[in-house]
This record gives C-alpha cells, structure tokens and sequence, in this order.
C-alpha cells in the first residue's frame, strides 16, 4: 500500500500528470520510467528507486510513504542531497 506524503515533491516534468501518476500509485501500479522517492520504514531516512520494483511483493506486503516522484535518476539525486543537506543543518 502506498502512502502519499502531504508535502509530496513532484519534478518539474511530471508536475501535469501528477494527478494521473498519484492515482495509478494509489491503485499499486506505480509507473515503470519513475523513480519513487519514499522513507526507509527502519532508517526513517528517504531512499528512492524506479516506480517498476515497487510492483514487486515485498512492497505490496508493507506500507510505503511516498515522498516524491521524480522523472530521472538526477532528480531523484537532487531531492536526496538537500534532504541530506537539510537534515545536517546547512541550510
């Protein structure tokens, strides 16, 4: 089960279609050319990986908060490092 974060990130690219992209992942089918930003449920720290390996079972089996969608590896990179960055206190 997917969990949309209230302040969810959406790339610059895929802000039209987030609508669209929200809803096929509320219904589990996340997006294959994604990268889905969401929390590591032990670290509590944010980790991303491409839409299509959340189809797997594993996923389905827990409850993923999603923290961002992004439309390229470099995006989702970016979100990342000033995640990091934030959490550090630099800025």
């Amino acid at each position: 089960m997917f969990y949309l974060d209230p302040g969810l990130y959406v790339s610059s690219g895929l802000k039209k279609k987030k609508m669209e992209l929200c809803e096929a992942l509320m219904k589990g089918r996340p997006g294959a050319g994604l990268y889905i930003i969401y929390k590591n449920e032990n670290s509590g720290k944010p980790e991303f990986t491409r839409g299509i390996f959340l189809r797997q079972s594993y996923y389905s089996k827990r409850r993923v908060h999603v923290l961002g969608l992004a439309e390229d590896y470099d995006e989702a990179l970016e979100y990342l490092a000033y995640s990091a960055a934030e959490a550090a206190g630099v800025f």
